[in-house]
């Protein structure tokens, strides 16, 4: 059971670097067949396959959210580093260097 669990964290993760949550209900639907299939197949273990359908979607949710979570944080790590290059100071060799290779300037 702690295979599926990994497994579909995994998968939400990558998910969420790639789609928006619409692409959720799809994968879970996909889930949810994969169990009924393997329900179908070995009946005796029925329940088994409904806990280990509901582990796998609870884990894809959870790594959806862990997912966006990571993005988020990258996204404004790099929005706050570009805007402190921003605040930098110019130098004055820099300054003379960008006004002379400016057309305009010519």
């Amino acid at each position: 059971m702690v295979m599926p669990a990994i497994v579909s964290v995994l998968l939400g993760l990558v998910l969420a670097q790639r789609f928006k949550v619409f692409v959720l209900l799809p994968v879970i639907l996909l889930v949810l067949t994969f169990a009924l299939a393997r329900a179908v197949a070995h009946i005796e273990a029925a329940v088994i396959s409904a806990v280990m359908a509901v582990i796998a979607i609870v884990g894809l949710q959870i790594g959806y959210l862990l997912g966006v979570a990571v993005r988020y944080t990258v996204l404004l790590g790099r929005t706050h580093r570009a805007a402190s290059l921003r605040r930098l100071p110019r130098s004055r060799a820099r300054q003379t260097f960008l006004r002379s290779s400016h057309p305009r300037h010519r």
